[in-house]
């Protein structure tokens, strides 16, 4: 790798950045943003979200940073085939947003406008009958014809408002059917996740004892479902599993060294001040 942070350049496996000022997260960052030229290394797999940063304070899931190690050597299970079945399925579930109340309010003011020009039309028609009776039912009948297309025009426009409500109450239907079943999906896939973590973790169980038990610290090695060591201890061994990618960010309560934590680890480091 090389690093480029805060005026000090340099570069290989174990870097000490202890004498530069800047912060662990602006590392962290540099190595996970592909676009920072900052630090110039691998990129990262998911593991490092794991346990890509590692201090005496870190909290680890340990089953989920077991089983993410076992993935990024290429360890499956039986349920990988079920989980990208439900990811497909995410995928393809749509579940637009429906503005049923827009609809509603169209149809209520097409249908009042109905309302007043069938009106309009009823008086127009009655000033027809009075001026007949005169003689004179020319201009009357001209505001008679106006009023009854502007009627005509209205109870199209209202029967097409009805009919996208219609639609409207359609697709939100198909909207809410569509978000039950993408719960159902994501209920079912968080259990295979569970599922499938807890069978890696168990598999690489043993791996994970001689992984504690190689580490330079004090900690009795046991399978992660057993293991009450601290969690650093935990993190440190999930990281030795792993196959990070991108450097690990190691503090210095941890390592005093970059070059041991590299060879304890068994990854890339870069070695920061806490």
């Amino acid at each position: 790798m090389r690093v480029s942070l805060a005026g000090v350049e340099r570069r290989g496996r174990a870097l000490d950045l202890r004498d530069a000022d800047v912060e662990s997260g602006a590392v962290v960052d540099a190595i996970r943003d592909p676009e920072d030229e900052c630090v110039r290394c691998q990129p990262p797999r998911r593991v490092h979200e794991r346990v890509g940063v590692l201090h005496r304070r870190v909290s680890v899931s340990l089953r989920a940073a077991v089983a993410a190690a076992a993935r990024s050597r290429g360890a499956g299970t039986r349920h990988d085939d079920d989980l990208r079945a439900c990811r497909t399925a995410l995928a393809d579930l749509d579940a637009p947003d429906v503005d049923l109340e827009g609809a509603r309010e169209r149809v209520s003011t097409t249908a009042a406008d109905v309302e007043r020009l069938r009106e309009r039309v009823a008086r127009a028609s009655g000033r027809v009958e009075a001026r007949r009776e005169d003689g004179d039912a020319e201009s009357a009948e001209a505001a008679l014809g106006e009023a009854t297309r502007e009627l005509a025009a209205a109870e199209t426009e209202h029967h097409a408002a009805r009919e996208s409500l219609e639609r409207a109450r359609r697709r939100a239907r198909e909207a809410r059917d569509a978000r039950e079943r993408r719960l159902e999906v994501e209920d079912r896939l968080a259990n295979l996740r569970r599922d499938a973590r807890g069978a890696l973790a168990e598999r690489w169980s043993a791996r994970f004892e001689r992984a504690v038990d190689a580490l330079p610290f004090r900690g009795d090695p046991a399978p992660p479902s057993e293991f009450d060591g601290p969690a650093w201890t935990a993190g440190c061994a999930a990281a030795r599993l792993a196959a990070p990618g991108a450097p690990l960010v190691v503090a210095d309560d941890l390592f005093a060294n970059a070059t041991r934590a590299s060879a304890a680890l068994g990854a890339p480091v870069v070695l920061v001040e806490v």
